[in-house]
């Protein structure tokens, strides 16, 4: 048969733990520091580029020097050089003409005109008083040439 262990002796209880160098009184728990969390200060607002008066008066006059150089370089195309010769020959002149396209513009307008009933008879009435017209233009002059020959004094 197979052998079997003799059973153990139980070991004995521990001691209670004793305070090193003497009685100890429990201390005060410590008392945790009241801490107020707070957010960082905002910064200063940043000053806009275009709150600074220095940027418009540069871009300013970077714009009058460019159209300066833009109108001399587009001005000089159509020169005229004029060579004059000592001794007392005459000048000799070349001219540079350059022509550009153009373009012809042709247009076509068709107007229509219809007349209505009202623009008849306002156009009748019209002529009527255009006779009517030359007929007192007529006996005004006869009246004129009337007086005339009487010799009114």
């Amino acid at each position: 048969m197979s052998d079997a262990e003799p059973p153990r002796r139980p070991l004995p209880p521990t001691p209670p733990t004793e305070p090193l160098g003497g009685a100890r009184q429990p201390r005060q728990p410590i008392a945790a520091e009241h801490v107020v969390e707070r957010l960082p200060p905002e910064p200063p607002p940043r000053d806009p580029w275009w709150g600074n008066p220095w940027s418009a008066i540069v871009a300013g006059i970077v714009g009058a020097v460019l159209g300066v150089l833009v109108g001399l370089a587009v001005g000089n195309k159509n020169k005229t050089v004029t060579q004059t010769q000592s001794g007392g020959q005459p000048a000799v002149t070349r001219t540079v003409t350059q022509t550009q396209p153009t373009v012809e513009v042709r247009t076509h307008t068709v107007t229509t005109t219809t007349t209505s009933p009202a623009a008849a008879e306002s156009e009748a009435r019209l002529r009527e008083a255009e006779r009517n017209l030359r007929t007192v233009e007529k006996e005004n002059e006869e009246l004129k040439k009337q007086l005339e020959g009487r010799g009114t004094p």
